[in-house]
């Protein structure tokens, strides 16, 4: 069953688990025409969760950053040093906001270096719409939960993408076999918030251990693959 987020029976139906201000920012959202109709969610967690949506006939994710994150505080590793958010705001509620922004940002931007990810749409506060990948209303297995028919091909592509994305000027900071999903054969980065500009003063070491992660789950050498990336 779908719901209007604009009817008081839509916000009824969300009020008891988003608050407020998210829900006026859902509101706005709809109000924009960046979505038409609300599902429920996919997937409910302490740091953010994920709605399905539909906007003009077609499925999209709508993510929701917690601003009472559990975690607020491994958030400035990755905001402090990113020369794009150099002014916000100490306050929770800012640092959140921003850290949905940057997401947003980041994703354009592996967009931009033709890195397969969900294509983004939308963002406001701490709310960000994007293309949904995945079939009727069930979402693309990430890549731990799948066996891919050509791990080969696959790590090979997973490897590639992350050297765009270097060359781009971005590390993704959490990749992992849990931040994959696979989407009709292809892999598909997602959860770009920890993403960091290459100029960022920890982005070596977040990309050592973004290449770790992936080599681990492949069982490659990562010394190799991370010396291929940055050469």
């Amino acid at each position: 069953m779908a719901w209007d987020i604009k009817d008081s029976e839509g916000r009824k139906v969300f009020s008891g688990v988003l608050d407020d201000s998210t829900l006026l920012t859902l509101y706005r959202l709809s109000n924009k025409g960046v979505f038409d109709l609300l599902y429920g969610f996919l997937k409910q967690g302490k740091e953010s969760s994920v709605l399905l949506g539909e906007r003009d006939g077609e499925k999209v994710a709508i993510k929701v950053h917690a601003v009472t994150a559990a975690k607020f505080r491994r958030i400035h590793p990755y905001i402090i040093g990113d020369e794009r958010f150099r002014r916000i705001k100490k306050s929770r509620r800012a640092v959140i906001f921003a850290w949905c922004r940057k997401e947003f940002k980041n994703m354009k931007l592996a967009e931009r270096c033709g890195v397969a990810c969900p294509k983004p749409i939308a963002q406001m506060n701490n709310v960000l719409v994007m293309e949904f990948l995945g079939t009727d209303s069930e979402p693309a297995p990430r890549l731990c939960d799948t066996e891919p028919e050509d791990p080969e091909k696959m790590f090979e592509t997973v490897v590639e993408f992350i050297r765009k994305l270097y060359r781009g000027g971005l590390v993704h900071g959490d990749l992992s076999a849990y931040n994959i999903l696979v989407h009709r054969g292809e892999p598909y980065f997602i959860d770009f918030s920890q993403g960091v500009l290459t100029t960022h003063p920890n982005a070596g070491i977040f990309l050592e251990r973004d290449i770790k992660n992936v080599c681990s789950y492949f069982g490659k050498d990562w010394e190799e693959v991370y010396s291929s990336v940055v050469s």
